[in-house]
């Protein structure tokens, strides 16, 4: 059988073993309670909007309409308007984000040179990661949101169709504001790569006074005797110098009519969002009071322990490098541990809900071990360091510093500029970087498929079995992500 057809094959299983098994714990989630925390103000928003009432808005509500605009548009349309019906639109999406996430892996990979069970099982492994898998069963925002970002991201790899990069860029920002930063990266991703390339090709001492075509074989071998994922931080100041001095006249000679257009495209989308910001005041949507921006760096490191619990299969393997690479890196070490320290004894915030609501993990996370013993936070320095250290051992041979820049300060935007840790927030960041490892072996696929599925189920297991009551609601309150 061609790779293709067993490709399709593969793919068309995984979709229908995903959906069965889903719909199964969907519908025993529906049994179980009809309000998830959060929905009590989605699911009556979704409603209004099924039932084209588009005046209607809570103000406790902090994100743009995107997902009740979809729900109106096929619910709406086609079905009843009630919490499952809702809520089942998250499930759908939950598929369609395996089949791209399936699609992306394909792209990366190629068609002919990977086992094509891999790339199904890795994609389907994308779809079971626990937080992203769990909302998928309830009306929140974060699943559907992610489908537009992911298609947005696939189309981009091609840059084929212009159109569609704008409307899927527009519609991932009116599923969350903070969708807006990834957009900004993937163009100062492309910026930066056309930066380096420009200066190596225009920039090289013997080549400046030819006519040089960015096409031509001459150029193209200038810039083929240094891969370009291996791009460090000096070429990044080395181009940026060179482009100062010739006041970026040969960055605007090398960039391309397709480079334009995709460079205007993504500017609209970010234009836009500032044109929004501007007149709405904030970044924010309903109730501004609980998102106020205020830095926040340790989200950075908890975002390491993040990678550590659901990366363990690929922290595991990388071990004795990892190690490998620390020894010759002492003085960094060194250095990593005092910023960490710095970081955590002036920086630790936590949020009144984090302190309050005992209906997420991050309240016993925090009241059972940060919070409660005060050596407990600078015990993690030595656990981060290790995480920093194996995040970039997966990551430094597939990737350079035109992608790990941007992705950095995109990080830093979307974590480290509010009070809240939220779970939900980790999840693009984490699968960004989670396409961009190198290829896993088939047992590093096969645990961490395992692992997801162990994670599901306790996760499952206490929502279904642990109930709490608030003297607020006359149900009882379940513990999720």
């Amino acid at each position: 059988m061609k790779p293709t057809r067993k490709y399709y094959l593969f793919l068309l299983l995984a979709l229908a073993f995903y959906f069965t098994t889903s719909k199964l714990i969907f519908d025993k989630v529906h049994d179980t309670t009809q309000i998830v925390i959060d929905e009590l103000f989605h699911i009556p928003q979704g409603i209004a909007y099924c039932q084209r009432n588009f005046s209607h808005w809570d103000p406790k509500i902090t994100t743009l309409p995107g997902l009740y605009l979809v729900t109106a548009a096929t619910v709406g349309t086609y079905f009843e308007c009630d919490t499952y019906s809702l809520r089942f639109v998250n499930l759908v999406a939950s598929c369609v984000n395996l089949m791209i996430f399936s699609s992306i892996l394909k792209f990366i990979y190629g068609s002919n040179s990977e086992s094509q069970f891999k790339i199904v099982l890795q994609a389907f492994n994308l779809a079971l990661l626990p937080p992203l898998y769990f909302f998928s069963h309830v009306y929140y925002t974060d699943t559907l949101s992610l489908t537009f970002l992911l298609a947005f991201s696939r189309l981009c790899f091609t840059s084929k169709h212009k159109f569609f990069i704008l409307v899927f860029g527009m519609c991932s920002v009116l599923m969350r504001q903070t969708n807006v930063v990834y957009v900004a990266m993937v163009l100062g991703h492309k910026m930066l790569d056309i930066m380096i390339k420009s200066s190596r090709v225009f920039g090289n001492k013997y080549l400046t006074k030819s006519n040089l075509s960015t096409n031509s074989v001459i150029a193209k071998d200038v810039d083929a005797s240094k891969l370009k994922r291996y791009y460090s931080i000096n070429d990044v100041f080395l181009a940026l110098g060179y482009h100062i001095t010739t006041c970026f006249g040969t960055f605007f000679k090398f960039l391309t009519a397709q480079d334009w257009l995709i460079i205007i495209t993504h500017s609209v989308t970010l234009v836009s969002f500032l044109v929004f910001v501007f007149k709405n005041g904030s970044l924010v949507v309903g109730d501004k009071t609980a998102h106020e921006a205020s830095l926040h760096l340790p989200q950075m490191l908890y975002f390491l322990i993040f990678y550590g619990v659901f990366a363990l299969p690929y922290v595991i393997a990388k071990i004795p490098s990892t190690l490998r690479l620390m020894m010759r890196n002492k003085t960094k070490i060194v250095l990593y541990s005092i910023l960490f320290a710095l970081i955590i004894h002036f920086n630790t915030i936590a949020h009144p809900y984090l302190l309050a609501d005992n209906r997420h993990y991050t309240f016993y996370v925090w009241n059972r071990w940060y919070g409660k013993y005060e050596f407990a936070k600078y015990l993690m320095i030595l656990p981060y360091t290790f995480l920093l250290f194996s995040l970039y051992d997966n990551l430094k041979d597939q990737n350079c510093v035109a992608f790990l820049l941007p992705y950095t300060i995109s990080l830093f935007l979307v974590l480290s500029l509010q009070k809240m840790i939220e779970i939900r927030y980790f999840l693009v960041p984490y699968i960004i970087l989670r396409l961009r490892f190198v290829r896993p072996s088939n047992n590093i696929v096969a645990f961490e498929f395992l692992w997801y599925l162990v994670i599901n189920a306790v996760t499952f297991y206490l929502f279904f079995s642990k109930e709490i009551m608030w003297k607020d609601f006359d149900y009882a309150q379940r513990i999720i992500w």
